[in-house]
């Protein structure tokens, strides 16, 4: 058995690392990536996390070729995103998920509700960052760069060569996903506006 000293000394240790390292930093403001064109849409992303807005997406995975309506609003830290008949209400610290039609609800988020279109319920934002953060360390060559517009706002795209083709994506000035082109689903905005 530890003598109190030796715990005592462990446990100061390991405040005082966590002290020194600071808060954990968030995935999209923490990515770095050889390739200017993926770092310009991964640096659009950054406010998505913090903006109000309320934007609209067809999601349409590639197997079953049948579009699926979802909304994302955010806004004081509530975000409700309703992807099909699956609803999630992120307020806080407290998480719901809802099948809209039976209404059965669970108090996590369970994106499995949602995993036969091939998204998470952050599809507008982390999980894009995660996908593109992912595709650019796999890349076969570097990725092209454009502006383009979406839904009458101006996005920054990369499309990034992979095996088995090209993935593209884009994401607007306020940090959300624009448009996701990918082997398994696509992801397009078609209405955005700042507020809740």
């Amino acid at each position: 058995m530890r003598s109190p000293l030796v715990i005592s000394a462990v446990a100061a240790l390991a405040l005082l690392t966590g002290c020194a390292t600071g808060p954990r930093p968030t995935l999209v403001d923490a990515v770095t990536v050889n390739d200017a064109a993926v770092q310009t849409v991964l640096d659009r992303m950054v406010p998505a996390e913090e903006v109000a807005f309320t934007a609209t997406y067809t999601i349409t995975p590639t197997i079953s070729d049948t579009p699926t309506e979802a909304t994302v609003r955010q806004m004081d830290g509530r975000r409700e995103i309703t992807i099909g008949n699956v609803a999630f209400v992120i307020d806080g610290d407290v998480a719901t998920t809802c099948r809209i039609e039976t209404q059965e609800c669970v108090d996590f988020v369970d994106d499995a509700a949602v995993s036969d279109l091939n998204v998470t319920h952050r599809f507008w934002g982390r999980s894009f960052a995660d996908r593109l953060q992912v595709d650019a360390n796999r890349n076969i060559g570097p990725a092209e760069g454009r502006l383009d517009t979406i839904a009458g706002h101006p996005a920054a795209c990369a499309d990034v060569p992979v095996v088995g083709g090209t993935v593209s994506y884009c994401a607007l000035d306020a940090g959300v996903v624009g448009r996701y082109l990918g082997a398994d689903v696509t992801i397009e905005l078609t209405s955005f506006s700042t507020g809740g």
